[in-house]
């Protein structure tokens, strides 16, 4: 993986998913298409029809939504692949990173997609009635903001940037919550309490599955969720993966990691306008490129390719 132009690349999470992902790629480029062939044998399930024919609702079912996104993030980074584009590190929020985790050699795609279909399908089934709201807040009011969340029983699921965190839990708390912050709390349509204590039922069939995997050693480094660092080592991927399931996502860390590690071009890839939208909260405001139509993946390779020469 040392020759060719260079990337790091980022995959997006639930809620990023778009009726019609993927399908101007797949029309394009045979290897796109070629992932959703693979994911709907893996899955028994059309994922054509799914990604591109399905009702917002259905795509949005978590269990629907989770493998969905992945086949879309990995059909792009195929095509790139594929033109000579080479990883020097790879990162993805919440359930994009199984496709970091694809993309770096760790885990080949079909398990993949089983394993994220099972994800979604056991945070989709936890008992009780969660929700979830992201809460824009800096400096003090930030502080503020947190002692709110803990205040009402709440877990902070993802601390996305400086200016944005996502809480998770019960459902009554969190429109408690998003009444007493008001127009700094964006309740967002989901089923669940997702990276919260609200998963732990889920966590033991979840942690045995991702040990039935068997990830391998990545060929770059992969973005733990968990810890905000980065990690090749086997053991260490399985059981950042493992722990995800209840851990919040500590994307601002990891992104003020990703700065450090090199000059490559960072490109969001897939459905990923949010992920390029919180990179516009930092200080030093990393430029990330979105790559998720033939246009945009054309136009990014030959800047790739004007900058390797």
């Amino acid at each position: 993986m040392n020759s060719g132009p260079k990337l790091r690349a980022l995959f997006p999470g639930q809620g990023s998913q778009t009726p019609g992902m993927g399908k101007a790629l797949a029309a394009a480029y045979p290897e796109a298409a070629a992932c959703f062939d693979e994911a709907s044998d893996a899955l028994g399930l059309d994922l054509r029809a799914l990604c591109w024919d399905a009702a917002p609702t259905v795509l949005a079912e978590t269990q629907n939504a989770q493998p969905a996104l992945l086949t879309a993030a990995v059909a792009t980074w195929r095509v790139l692949e594929q033109r000579g584009v080479r990883l020097t590190a790879t990162a993805g929020h919440s359930v994009g990173a199984a496709a970091a985790l694809v993309a770096a050699g760790s885990l080949p795609f079909g398990r993949a997609v089983r394993l994220i279909r099972l994800r979604g399908e056991l945070m989709a089934g936890a008992p009780g009635e969660g929700g979830m709201c992201a809460v824009v807040a800096a400096g003090a009011d930030r502080a503020s903001a947190l002692a709110a969340v803990e205040r009402h029983g709440l877990d902070v699921a993802a601390d996305n940037s400086p200016r944005q965190f996502v809480a998770a839990g019960e459902l009554t708390a969190v429109r408690a919550l998003a009444a007493e912050l008001g127009a700094r709390v964006k309740l967002l349509d989901v089923s669940h309490a997702f990276h919260s204590r609200l998963m732990a039922p889920a966590a033991e069939r979840w942690a045995e599955a991702v040990a039935d995997t068997r990830l391998a050693d990545a060929a770059v480094p992969v973005g733990l969720v968990t810890t905000g660092s980065f990690a090749t080592g086997a053991e260490d991927l399985a059981k950042d993966l493992t722990a995800a399931l209840c851990a919040p996502v500590c994307w601002q860390d990891l992104m003020t990691e990703l700065a450090g590690r090199g000059d490559a071009p960072i490109a969001a890839l897939g459905p990923a306008q949010a992920l390029v939208s919180l990179a516009r909260h930092f200080p030093d405001r990393p430029q990330l490129t979105l790559v998720n139509t033939p246009t945009s993946l054309e136009a990014f390779v030959r800047r790739l390719e004007a900058e390797d020469r």
